[in-house]
Order: structure tokens, then C-alpha cells, then sequence
């Protein structure tokens, strides 16, 4: 009988162990692998657990990812997958709070857990047991943490040999935990990108379509000089003007209305509203009535379609006489408009009562006038974004400096008063970021 000195057999077992984890270590690798084969986040969790059990050959496993929305639930872990015989009853939702459980402790610590007797650990919550009948025995509980943050935890119950987690069994759940979380969180960045791309995507389209909704050239008349320009802070803005020409029953021009508006809030939802105002205020324009008239009706569509969102829309609707050049307005809760009389080198402001649009569908607009403006004459609507303009001290441009510039520039043309506001607007901001969209709108009584 041949003697096998002990040395040789140690070295045997060695190597017998060496190349058992070195096929454990390509297993995790090639699970990885699949693992990361794809960025969509619902398969890369299954697909996490399904390797996770293959490896380590668990009868069940769960995944749970920390609550990062705002609310109530922040923080909170939430089962996200399940596999096994509770999964039925994991997969609805089922919360724990950070430090309840295994798991809890595991995301808290940024620790994992190898426990071979779960209820003969004080953390343990039996309380899924209770609710679904299974009994755990081991478990394996490993967070998953990118970058020094923890975005989860993974489990492994109970091994369907029937025999305790082991160290080896702990290893080879944390590296495939380690990629799992990489790959998480490559999904989510992707999802997001994904997501931003979308919303570029809509912007421009939204900016595209608001811009056709701007007046590309203003109407032309023998006694008036008309202008109007829009900056928005956003690709998407809420403010408005428009030029609308009414004419008589032979067709000829006889009025012309000017508005200028500002919908509260920016982006795509004040767009959309900006646009729905826009259309009910045109076509109501083509029909009889006066402009109080068309604000009272508008009102009540808008009112009926915002109900309490707290939305509103604000505007100043100008009707110009073209031949008499008489001139009649209403305010739905916006800035009186300026008009200059050179001649006299004073300005006056249109007034009037009236509250926004989309807030009191029975409320009841009014107009005042006033009778053939002087030639030389200039109006001016805006917006607030105008004279709320801050400089790089936080003082306000102001309604003063604008009626200045108007001053100054009182014998040029309409557009170029326009620019020139504008010019010194941005010169006012010293290269900081426009913060609201602004809107002028220069009306000129020509010479005659």
C-alpha cells in the first residue's frame, strides 16, 4: 500500500480549491457579462438576481432599491424584483424603512451580511415570513453602492442544498453585487439621457411652433409705423403679442388691435396656454364687438379650461382707428401701455381696471378711449420682463430708464425704438442670463 506523504495531499487540496474558485470566478465574470448587456433598467434587475442564483444557487433572492423621490417614502427600501416561492407577495410593493431588517441595516452600514441562522439574529424581520408562510433559514444580504453612495440592497435566501451561506458563497454575491450596481446605474443614466433627449426633442419642437405663432412682419399703414420684438428666456416662452387688422364689409382696413400678453410660469406649459389664448383671441377678433367684449368671452374659455390650476394669462389689447387714429383699450390685469407726446415731451399711462384672464369667468371687462392721437405720437406695451430686468447690483431697470430711451429715440422708426430698447436692455444686464422673457411692442403716429 502506497503512503501519500501529507504535504502532496495538502497541495492537492490547494490546488483542487484553487481551480474550484478560479471556475467561480469565470462564472461571475460570464454572469456579469450578461449582467451588462443591456441598459434597460427592469431587465438589468432581473437579470441580476437570475444570475445571482445560478451562481450561488439560492431558492430565492430579492433586489431592493432605495426610494430617492420626494415624499413621505424617501429613503425607505422598496422591492423592486423577487424571485422564488414569496415572490408573488415581494412584488407588490412591499417597503422597508432604512434600518428595519436585514436589509435595512445592510443599506444603513454599507455593509454585507452573511447570516447562517436568520432568526437567531436580533435583526431580522420575520415579518415576511409571517405574510407569505415561507420559512428562511440563511441569508445572504449585500448592498449595492455606487461611488460611496448605497442605491440598494440584493438578498439571497436559503440554498437549495439545504446547507448554510458560506464565505465562498459571500464572495462570489459581492462581486456580481459590485458590477450590479455599475450597471444600475449605467441604466438610470441611460434612461435619463434618454428622457432629456425627449424633452430637447419637444422643446424644439414647441419652440419651432411658438415662434410661427410670433407676427413675422407687422401691418403696414399710411398714418401708422408699427413694430414688435420677443426675447424669451427659455426655448419656450409665455409672453405674447400679436397684430389682428379688421376691416370693413368691402374688405378696407379700418382698425388694427394690438396685444401684448404674459402667461404665468415658463417653458412648454406656459407656451401652450400662451397659444390656446391666442387662438380664441383671434378668432373672437374676427367677429363684431369691441375688444372688452372679445376679453370678456376669452376670459370664459380660458377660465372653464384652467380651472384651479392657479394659472392665468395677463394682457393689453390696443384698437387703433387707422383713420382717425382714435384709440380704445382694455387691461386684463396687465401693465398700463406708455404713450409719449413729443410735443409735449410728456408721457401718459393707459390705465384702466381688470384682472387677468383664467381667473373669474363672470368678470366683466371694461374700455376706455381716447380721441386722434398727435402725429409723432409714440405707444409702448410690454412686459414686466422689460422693466424687472436686474443689473449685476440687483436694481431694477425700470419704467423710468424705458421712457428715456423712448425719449431719445422718439423721431426714429417704430422698429427702431423697438431696437433700441432691446439694445440698451441688454447693455442694462451686463452679460447676465435674461431670467424672464421680454416683450415690446412701439407703435408711431406717422407724420402727416
Amino acid at each position: 500500500m502506497t503512503v501519500i506523504p501529507s504535504s502532496c495531499a495538502n497541495a492537492a487540496d490547494d490546488l483542487l480549491r484553487l481551480t474550484r474558485r478560479l471556475e467561480k470566478l469565470k462564472q461571475c465574470f460570464a454572469l456579469c457579462g450578461i449582467i451588462n448587456s443591456t441598459l434597460d433598467l427592469p431587465e438589468v434587475l432581473e437579470r441580476i438576481m437570475s444570475t445571482s442564483r445560478r451562481a450561488v444557487g439560492a431558492e430565492t433572492c430579492s433586489l431592493l432599491l432605495v426610494d430617492e423621490s420626494p415624499g413621505p417614502g424617501r429613503g425607505e427600501l422598496v422591492f423592486r424584483v423577487a424571485q422564488g416561492p414569496m415572490s408573488d407577495f415581494l412584488r407588490q410593493g412591499f417597503r422597508l424603512r432604512r434600518g428595519e431588517g436585514l436589509a435595512g441595516w445592510a443599506c444603513e452600514h454599507g455593509k454585507p451580511l452573511l447570516i447562517a441562522d436568520a432568526y437567531a439574529d436580533a435583526r431580522f424581520n420575520p415579518e415576511v415570513d409571517r405574510r407569505t408562510g415561507y420559512r428562511t433559514k440563511t441569508i445572504l444580504t449585500v448592498p449595492l453602492a455606487v461611488r460611496g453612495r448605497v442605491i440598494g440592497v440584493s438578498q439571497l435566501i436559503n440554498k437549495e442544498d439545504g446547507t448554510p451561506f458560506d464565505a465562498t458563497d459571500l464572495e462570489t454575491f459581492s462581486l456580481i453585487c459590485d458590477q450590479a450596481a455599475v450597471a444600475i446605474d449605467n441604466a438610470r443614466l441611460h434612461a435619463e439621457m434618454l428622457q432629456k433627449q425627449r424633452m430637447d426633442f419637444d422643446m424644439e419642437l414647441a419652440a419651432n411652433v411658438q415662434q410661427g405663432f410670433i407676427p413675422r412682419r407687422p401691418p403696414e399703414f399710411h398714418v401708422l409705423d408699427v413694430a414688435g420684438v420677443n426675447h424669451c428666456c427659455d426655448e419656450t416662452g409665455g409672453d405674447y403679442y400679436d397684430f389682428i387688422v379688421r376691416r370693413d364689409a368691402t374688405g378696407a382696413s379700418t382698425h388694427l388691435v394690438v396685444m401684448v400678453g404674459d402667461v404665468s410660469g415658463h417653458g412648454i406649459p406656459a407656451a401652450l396656454l400662451m397659444a390656446s389664448a391666442r387662438a380664441f383671441l383671434r378668432a373672437r377678433l374676427m367677429a363684431p364687438g369691441g375688444i372688452e367684449e372679445a376679453l370678456r368671452d376669452v376670459n370664459r374659455l380660458l377660465s372653464e379650461d384652467l380651472g384651479m390650476t392657479g394659472r392665468f394669462m395677463t394682457l393689453f389689447a390696443l384698437e387703433i382707428d387707422v383713420t382717425s387714429r382714435d384709440i380704445r383699450w382694455s387691461r386684463a390685469g396687465h401693465d398700463p401701455a406708455l404713450i409719449y407726446d413729443p410735443a409735449a415731451d410728456a408721457f401718459q399711462e393707459l390705465g384702466g381696471k381688470g384682472i387677468p384672464l383664467g381667473i373669474d369667468p363672470g368678470w366683466v371687462f371694461c374700455s376706455d378711449q381716447m380721441q386722434a392721437l398727435a402725429a409723432g405720437s409714440v405707444v409702448v406695451l410690454g412686459t414686466d420682463g422689460i422693466w424687472e430686468t436686474r443689473d449685476p447690483a440687483g436694481e431694477m431697470y425700470g419704467k423710468d430708464r424705458l421712457k428715456n430711451v423712448v425719449r431719445t429715440c422718439c423721431a426714429r422708426t417704430a422698429p427702431e425704438i423697438a431696437d433700441a430698447v432691446m439694445a440698451d436692455l441688454a447693455a442694462y444686464r451686463c452679460g447676465l442670463t435674461r431670467r424672464d422673457d421680454e416683450t415690446v411692442v412701439v407703435i408711431k403716429i406717422k407724420e402727416t
